[in-house]
């Protein structure tokens, strides 16, 4: 049995194939929404649709300040020699580890959950590893990370110094 330290499950004790898809459930359940918050995004894109073309725009800003963030990254990886898979939207890239040339025992636990606490334990840069999101095939994610750049430019720029610096 599971046990939890509070409804949301704070943390958890069990073995390790409850633990796992626990673990696996939580990811996704943090990205849903209650119908409070529902509405409140609903409104603020009825506000946006009245602004729309208008400089003022949240939807007009966005795109460019999604953008720079977006530039700051890649370009501090291409001067690095990291590849980068670039979006087309959204507020992630992947960053290919590659290069790095890491080893880790990956007979427990995929490469890409232990490149993204080795980068952030050892270089303080926060990653995201893709095998959670991957039923199947997961070893075509395990050498990437995300990065997301939706962030200040402060923490970017701070970011792309780190990054900068994992090939030297």
């Amino acid at each position: 049995a599971v046990v939890s330290t509070q409804s949301t499950g704070g943390w958890a004790v069990g073995p390790e194939e409850l633990i796992t898809k626990a673990q696996a459930m939580h990811q996704t359940v943090v990205y849903s929404a209650p119908t409070i918050i529902q509405d409140v995004v609903a409104r603020c894109i009825e506000r946006e649709l009245s602004l729309k073309g208008e400089e003022e725009a949240y939807f007009t800003q966005l795109p460019r300040w999604m953008q720079d963030g977006c530039g700051i990254l890649t370009e501090a990886c291409r001067e690095a020699g990291l590849p980068v898979v670039e979006p087309y939207s959204g507020y992630f890239m992947l960053l290919d580890t590659t290069p790095l040339d890491l080893e880790f025992d990956t007979s427990k636990v995929p490469y890409d959950v232990q490149c993204s606490k080795h980068l952030m334990e050892h270089h303080k840069l926060a990653t995201i590893p893709l095998t959670p999101f991957f039923g199947l095939n997961k070893e075509l994610s395990e050498k990437y990370v995300r990065l997301c750049f939706a962030k200040s430019t402060a923490t970017l720029e701070a970011g792309a110094e780190i990054i900068r610096g994992l090939r030297k």
